[in-house]
């Protein structure tokens, strides 16, 4: 006969640790000076994936790199605990390139934009 396991969330037959406060996670991490932030998941990650531009005149490297390098990125930038600071300081430094707080820079100009006429509005 065979025995069912009530499986928990994403088929783990273990119990789940509590989610962390959002006020506690922001505790914790602040800035440092040189604008790293050290609860930051990309920590130690490749920053290639984070720059990933497709280059015309590469014949070598497969165009479709730099789409799949840009949606690996917004993954780890999902689940990170410092995504809105990450954001936030990419947004005031006015980053021109790379994925910062699971945005691309043409998605941060395109925020940016929207924000500035909501205010004038």
């Amino acid at each position: 006969m065979t025995s069912l396991v009530r499986r928990g969330i994403r088929g783990t037959a273990r119990p789940h640790l509590p989610a962390r406060s959002a006020i506690a996670s922001a505790m914790e991490v602040v800035p440092s000076p040189d604008g790293n932030l050290t609860g930051a998941a990309c920590r130690g990650m490749n920053p290639d994936l984070f720059y990933a531009e497709a280059d015309p005149d590469d014949t070598e490297l497969d165009p479709r790199w730099a789409e799949f390098a840009t949606r690996r990125a917004k993954a780890v930038c999902a689940g990170c605990p410092v995504r809105e600071m990450c954001l936030a300081l990419a947004l005031r430094r006015g980053e021109p390139h790379g994925v910062f707080g699971g945005l691309t820079a043409d998605e941060r100009r395109l925020l940016k934009r929207r924000e500035n006429r909501k205010a004038v509005a």
